[in-house]
């Protein structure tokens, strides 16, 4: 007989010892796998709350709260800065577009009234001058163009019409750079994807740029005012890209430039100014040769102004400093905003309203 049978309970509790010994040792390391995956992310946990510690701001709700005021008042700005832009942009029927042959009337219009206004003010033009359009004094535009032209034909005359308030000796040049749309040939129907990628650009186009140049003489006074009209003003949109300035003259003012008024002559029983002055006085008739004490005159201490040196011109070259004349070169664009890409006037006003209203609840 066996050992095994021989003894059965030995046998027994053995193998019950092995099998018990066998589960152990799986729950053992089965537990091991599970203690090295909780350190695991126990050290990942650790790493992204480190991570997140260094962000800046550090995202709790009080820097949440403060970072809402903060894009709360960007977006108001925004809209605020829109409002200004959308009122620039002009009406719908002002850039509609319109029969070629009405363009040549509104220029020559637009010549006339501007003369007028730069000839009553005695300012010297160049020859043949129409401000800009010369092309268009004796052609029709492109019918597509005549609704862009239209607006800069407009924003010119009021443009150079400041520009004759300020009487300047002269106006030398007007130079107008041809727009896209006046010299751009059809759009040639090519394959679809190019044709659509085409009408994305155009209808995301928020601004046109129309460039233009001025040149004209005039006083620093003159040119000051003029810049400031320009700057200041709520009509058209106009970007100053450069100015140059240069003297009329390379040399400097001398003596020789002062212009003085000549004084009338005095009339003949005129007695110099003086037959009105009555003179008291302090002697009695009889008393000549009366001692004057320092009790009876008192004379007070005053500051004696400089006498100019004889060889010192600055009081006479002075008064002509600054009203030289300048030769002005003035490069600028005016812009026409589209509104395409960009929110209405009423549309923004709308969504201002919506927001204010959701935050009041």
């Amino acid at each position: 007989m066996s050992w095994i049978q021989e003894n059965k309970f030995a046998a027994a509790l053995a193998g019950v010892t092995l099998v018990g010994s066998g589960v152990l040792i799986s729950l053992s390391m089965g537990k091991g796998d599970d203690f090295k995956s909780a350190k695991t992310q126990l050290k990942k946990a650790l790493k992204q709350e480190a991570e997140l510690q260094a962000v800046q701001p550090y995202p709790n709700q009080a820097n949440l709260a403060n970072k809402t005021d903060i894009v709360d008042d960007y977006s108001q700005a925004s809209r605020d800065l829109g409002a200004k832009f959308a009122a620039y942009k002009p009406d719908a029927k002002v850039v509609e577009d319109f029969a070629p042959d009405r363009f040549s009337k509104i220029v020559s219009e637009f010549r006339e009234r501007l003369d007028e206004s730069f000839k009553g003010n005695d300012v010297e033009l160049p020859e043949r001058c129409v401000y800009g359009f010369e092309a268009y004094a004796s052609k029709f535009p492109r019918p597509e163009a005549t609704g862009e032209l239209n607006y800069q034909v407009q924003a010119t005359e009021w443009l150079l019409g400041e520009l004759a308030k300020q009487k300047p000796e002269a106006l030398l040049n007007v130079v107008r750079k041809k727009l896209e749309v006046e010299s751009a040939p059809a759009r040639p129907a090519t394959r679809k994807n190019n044709r659509r990628a085409a009408e994305v650009e155009e209808e995301e186009k928020a601004l046109i740029e129309m460039p233009m140049e001025l040149t004209f003489r005039c006083t620093e006074a003159e040119l000051s005012e003029f810049l400031s009209v320009i700057a200041n003003t709520e009509k058209y949109p106009f970007v100053i890209r450069a100015v140059r300035v240069q003297n009329e003259r390379m040399t400097p003012p001398t003596t020789g430039d002062a212009r003085f008024e000549t004084p009338a002559a005095p009339a003949a029983d005129d007695s110099f100014g003086f037959e009105n002055f009555v003179i008291e006085e302090d002697v009695a008739e009889g008393e000549e040769g009366a001692e004057v004490t320092e009790e009876a005159v008192e004379v007070e201490e005053q500051d004696v102004p400089e006498v100019a040196n004889d060889n010192d011109d600055t009081r006479v070259i002075l008064p002509i400093l600054g009203a030289e004349k300048v030769n002005v070169f003035l490069k600028l664009d005016l812009i026409l905003l589209t509104g395409k890409g960009m929110p209405s006037l009423d549309e923004m006003k709308k969504e201002a309203k919506i927001e204010e209203t959701s935050n009041a609840g």
